[in-house]
Formats: structure tokens, C-alpha cells, sequence
């Protein structure tokens, strides 16, 4: 890919239940539109906002440049930061805990879960967050091909299993 720079979306910016708010408030502002123009735009906007919204890194490896971004309606802000040489994309494991309580009464269960962080280290010492997934096996497929990409390795640094 010498000349283009790399895309690396790492998920949304909002939980689901968000999203289904979001995309409530869009389709309301459409039904809206007709008797109440300008409320429809702004409820259309809202929800757009929160249905586009994600968070990425993007790398350029011909001008040695990254950025961390949020991107909102497909506008990616973020600054853009130099480094010399990309080191390796690593992945580590980690714990995810979650309570949930049931409805109506003061029971939880917890669900532990086990997912799979992906990193990219610069020479400098540098890590960037990439990803991260529950699939192990579809994460190293991803990293696999986004290293080829940056002419880099794929280390993992979890257990084996």
C-alpha cells in the first residue's frame, strides 16, 4: 500500500443502547421533517452523530505520521504525531468483567469474558491502542494483514488457547 495511509477503526464511540437511541432520534426527525422542518434537520443531525461516531488510528507509513481520532459524521479530528520506525503490533489478553442485574429485584450475575488487545509499537517506545476483539483467530487475521501493510511483525503475547 506504499502511498496510501492506513485505516484502523477500533470500534464505536457509543454502547448499543445508544445506538438505538440515536437511530430512534433519526428516524423521528425524518417522520418530522414535513410538519416541523428545522426540529426534523436538528433531530436528524443528533442522531446521525451519534450513529456515525467511531474511533480509529490512522497511519501513513510513507510520511512516518499516525493519529489517534474520533470521526463524527465522517470528519476524523485528531492530531497528527511523527515516528521514526514501527516496531511490531502486539496482543495481549485481558479479563472484561460485566454485572448485570435482572429486573425488579437487587440479583446480579456476573459474566467474565476474555478479549484479545491489539497494539502498535513505535522505536521510540510508543504504544497505540489498534483493536480489540473477543475472537483471537479473527484478530490475528486482521493484524496479519494490516502488518503486511505497515511492513512490520505480529507478536502474540497471550496464552496460548
Amino acid at each position: 500500500m506504499p502511498g496510501k495511509s492506513v485505516d484502523i477503526r477500533s470500534g464505536r464511540l457509543f454502547p448499543f443502547p445508544f445506538l438505538v437511541l440515536g437511530g430512534a432520534v433519526f428516524f423521528s426527525g425524518m417522520a418530522m421533517l414535513i410538519s416541523q422542518p428545522i426540529l426534523g434537520v436538528v433531530l436528524m443531525l443528533g442522531g446521525a452523530l451519534v450513529l456515525t461516531a467511531h474511533e480509529g488510528t490512522e497511519i501513513n507509513p510513507v510520511n512516518h505520521t499516525y493519529r489517534e481520532y474520533n470521526s463524527f459524521l465522517f470528519m476524523k479530528n485528531g492530531e497528527e504525531k511523527k515516528y521514526n520506525d514501527i516496531e511490531k503490533i502486539f496482543v495481549n489478553s485481558a479479563k472484561v468483567s460485566q454485572r448485570v442485574y435482572t429486573a425488579h429485584t437487587l440479583k446480579s450475575s456476573t459474566f467474565t469474558n476474555v478479549e484479545y488487545n491489539a497494539y502498535l509499537k513505535f522505536g521510540d517506545g510508543v504504544k497505540v491502542f489498534l483493536m480489540s476483539r473477543k475472537n483471537k483467530t479473527k484478530l490475528l487475521e486482521k493484524l496479519r494483514d494490516l502488518s503486511r501493510s505497515l511492513n512490520t511483525t505480529v507478536v502474540d503475547h497471550t496464552v496460548p488457547g
